[in-house]
């Protein structure tokens, strides 16, 4: 366990309770599927861009890099995981009735916590098991695949992408960004 927080500290730079629910949230999730932390059969989805996605991570194994971890911002303190294989997976939520005071109170964002009250309530997530979870059964389709397409250079910018990611345009290949879905714009645009 110790590794696991150490980890979750150095990637989301301290150890904040929604970091340390996500851990709890990927530990369950693990047991209830039977997988273990890193197994390539692993993907999880995130319903929240905050610190969750951190504990996700280092519980785990799932990342951005591996695309093995999404984030689906519907506001909630809820992740996913599921195997690749079958597309059966579990969902994690908190049965707020449940919960001890103090993290109901930061659930709910209720007040500001001092930092000696935030390490109370990591110590009282991380003691949670899965009676203060709501876990459902999913299915979930796996939101990509590793492309075997090749590498050609947008007919515009000059840079490099995958095949299968350009867009097709009057007779150019473009970037998705060229065609005029990025999403940045550029402040010195290119003539073209």
């Amino acid at each position: 366990m110790e590794d696991v927080i150490n980890l979750a500290t150095a990637l989301h730079g301290h150890l904040s309770p929604g970091v340390v629910l996500g851990i709890r949230m990927g530990q369950i999730g693990l047991e209830k599927l039977g997988l273990p932390k890193g197994d390539k059969r692993l993907f999880a989805v995130v319903e929240t861009t905050l610190c969750l996605a951190d504990g996700v991570q280092a519980s785990t194994g799932c990342t951005a890099g591996h695309d093995s971890l999404h984030i689906q911002d519907f506001g909630k303190l809820a992740i996913c995981l599921v195997r690749s294989d079958t597309k059966k997976g579990v969902r994690l939520t908190l049965k707020q009735e449940s919960l001890p005071l103090n993290v109901n109170d930061w659930v709910m964002r209720k007040r500001k916590f001092t930092h000696h009250e935030e390490q109370e309530i990591n110590r009282e997530m991380l003691s949670l098991d899965e009676s203060f979870f709501k876990i459902e059964e999913v299915t979930v389709e796996p939101f990509s695949e590793f492309s075997e397409a090749g590498i050609v250079q947008c007919s515009i910018c000059g840079e490099l992408v995958v095949e299968d990611k350009t867009v097709k345009a009057k007779g150019k290949t473009l970037c998705r960004s060229c065609s005029g879905a990025g999403y940045y714009t550029p402040c010195n645009p290119r003539l073209v």
